[in-house]
């Protein structure tokens, strides 16, 4: 017998599944009014689920979605059921300052790697405990000091020879090329000779070597989209099982490459221990790692691995990007390329730049300086929102709006970059002037504002290594070659994973004439 819509079955059915509707309606309206943050604004799927999150990171251009979001709510927006985030650069030393007790949220277990012995392992940029990144940072933070890194500009000379003689090539020839692509070649092969004392000659053999971009790129989209929900990891690619059986799964497998990378950097880290086919004789950076102290070790073989995928990781990109910014900024402000020229050449003709230029004749190039502060204030390498715990002891953000303990507060550094009160009303616009022009206070916020390298004690550890590349590369390349976009009317694309890459700088070359 077949139960009728008036039968005890499906009374018993409308019954439960209304009761259903209304726990979900509970809940749903628990998390949107969740005490400290049901008076903050923001899109309403965002104050109720981690769907909004995820779908604007997915599309690529959360960066911009942030921007969006704060021009229309204003300086606090609510991302997510307990995310909010901020554009008032006075809230930049509370939450990211030296002495702070806001830690890095789960976001960051994504960039965790497969120790050796097994199990997930932090790296010196993942690890969320503050006193851990202490202890991790004490051995190195040395080789990445600045006096260090200026001992090791021959090895990042070698690599700017190959660059200019590749130019050199693509100026006879007279065709166009990517010069983004080579960019990255350039900075792949630096950040190899000066970790390993090996160049990888990405430029040499013009190609992704060993397919290590390509598969930083895949695992980066992977990190930035599972990360806006952490606990997910946990079943895809956290999970050994799903990590196993989607390995070999075309769709997916470039998604799950974290193996890849950490066996990338095993790899060299074994022929620099064993010496083999070391291309520089100098001490490299993880020859000034400190190992040992008082015949003690204070750094595993695993930690050793964590640090060198670190600088395989970021070490390239980063720089690579910003190196991308620099050259398409200059390329689509011909006032702003004259000006830098004409610096550059009385430089020179003063007998003020060496061949190659050295880091400390290129710190002596205001404009230069100035250049480069403007378009890493434009493009910034990274595009999400440096994420951060609000302590127990929760957060007062204003007379009326106060974060309970545990709520995640973060700054997306393309938002802090485009703070008209801080940049003034050409916030949007690329004009280095105004570093050169700025008064000591308006400096002062300004610099505060600048979060191309993070800030506080989590500062990026390789800004020093971005600032030698940029630093040494760009006016020796100018100095020499003329560059023009193919297409000058067509802006290039831009993927926020993480970091927000750059395609389309497509380039012709040709050798400058000056008398």
């Amino acid at each position: 017998m077949v139960p009728t819509l008036s039968s005890p079955y499906w009374q018993n059915i409308a019954l439960f599944t209304g009761l259903l509707v209304l726990l979900l309606i509970a809940r749903l309206a628990t998390i949107r009014y969740r005490p400290g943050l049901r008076s903050i604004p923001g899109p309403f799927l965002a104050t109720i689920s981690n769907l909004d999150r995820l779908w604007s990171c997915a599309t690529g251009h959360q960066m911009l979605y942030h921007l969006a979001l704060h021009q229309k709510y204003g300086p606090l927006v609510r991302v997510g059921p307990h995310h909010v985030s901020f554009s008032a650069g006075a809230l930049i030393p509370q939450i990211y300052g030296v002495a702070t007790k806001f830690v890095k949220s789960d976001f960051y277990k994504m960039f965790d790697i497969k120790a050796p012995s097994g199990g997930e392992q932090s790296t010196i940029f993942s690890v969320r405990d503050e006193e851990e990144h202490r202890v991790a940072k004490r051995p190195i933070a040395n080789a990445y000091s600045m006096g260090v890194l200026k001992e090791l500009e021959p090895m990042n000379d070698a690599c700017s020879a190959t660059f200019m003689r590749k130019m050199e090539g693509f100026a006879e020839s007279g065709e166009s090329f990517d010069l983004g692509e080579w960019l990255h070649w350039y900075a792949f092969d630096t950040i190899t000779s000066i970790t390993f004392s090996n160049r990888l000659n990405f430029m040499e053999d013009e190609q992704d070597k060993g397919g290590i971009i390509t598969a930083i790129e895949g695992r980066l989209l992977y990190n930035s989209i599972v990360g806006q929900v952490p606990w997910l990891h946990g079943y895809l690619f956290g999970n050994t099982w799903v990590s196993w059986l989607t390995s070999s799964i075309s769709a997916v497998a470039p998604l799950n490459k974290s193996k890849f990378i950490v066996d990338f950097a095993a790899q060299n880290l074994e022929r620099y221990q064993n010496k083999e086919s070391n291309t520089v004789d100098l001490p490299d950076m993880l020859d000034r790692f400190k190992r040992f102290r008082d015949g003690e070790v204070v750094m595993t073989d695993g930690q050793l691995l964590g640090h060198a995928v670190s600088n395989i990781f970021a070490g390239a990109d980063t720089t690579a990007i910003s190196l991308r910014a620099i050259f398409y900024y200059l390329c689509r402000h011909p006032s702003v390329y004259k000006t830098l020229l004409a610096e550059i050449d009385e430089a020179d003709a003063q007998g003020k730049l060496s061949d190659p230029v050295t880091f400390t004749e290129s710190m002596n190039l205001p404009y230069f300086q100035a250049c480069i502060k403007e378009a890493l204030r434009m493009h910034p390498a990274v595009g999400l929102l440096l994420e951060r715990v609000v302590p127990p002891s929760g957060l007062q953000l204003t007379d009326e709006i106060w974060l309970p303990g545990g709520t995640v507060v973060g700054m997306n550094p393309w938002v802090a970059a485009r703070d008209s009160s801080v940049y003034r009303f050409d916030a949007s616009s690329f004009r280095p002037e105004r570093w050169l022009e700025a008064s000591a206070e308006q400096m002062k916020l300004m610099e505060r504002s600048f979060l191309a390298f993070g800030a506080g004690a989590r500062t990026c550890l390789g800004k020093n290594i971005s600032l030698l590349e940029m630093g040494k590369l760009v006016p020796l390349v100018l100095r020499r070659f003329e560059f023009e976009l193919v297409d000058p009317g067509r802006e290039w694309v831009l993927w926020d994973y993480w970091f927000v890459r750059q395609t389309g700088l497509r380039c012709r070359v040709k050798r400058r004439r000056r008398s």
